[in-house]
């Protein structure tokens, strides 16, 4: 059984920046493709005003350490990396929720190796992302 985090604003459709999302639903995934939501994980935000805040991902990424993957609409490759750095794959996707926990429930085994040859084997980094500051 996996656990995936999805950035969604109604929980019907995958439609939200991951460092922007104030909130992510966890759903338990079978091999089957079935699917349940665990619970919502409301993501604390970050204080701008301090030197010491750091980028609003950061928050999200610890709030998500037991999950086995993310789907975001978008995600800047920094925190792309750190969520992959700590076992977590991130998905770059749009549309509705149900079709993509239900594919990926089903087709998980396929995606677990990288293919030879690539640098980028989730097409994270061929979307751009649209944040003021630079995502890390």
């Amino acid at each position: 059984m996996l656990r995936i985090a999805v950035a969604s604003s109604d929980g019907k459709t995958i439609d939200e920046h991951f460092g922007r999302a104030k909130s992510f639903r966890v759903f338990e995934v079978e091999d089957s493709g079935d699917f349940r939501l665990i619970e919502e994980r409301h993501i604390p935000l970050s204080c701008s005003g301090s030197a010491d805040a750091g980028h609003p991902a950061d928050a999200a990424i610890e709030r998500l350490t037991d999950v086995d993957a993310v789907f975001a609409n978008r995600i800047g490759p920094g925190a792309a990396f750190r969520l992959e750095e700590r076992g977590i794959r991130a998905f770059v996707l749009e549309g509705p929720v149900d079709r993509a926990l239900s594919a990926y429930g089903r087709r998980h085994t396929l995606m677990r190796g990288k293919p030879p040859g690539t640098q980028d084997p989730h097409g994270i980094l061929e979307k751009s992302c649209d944040c003021e500051e630079p995502c890390r």
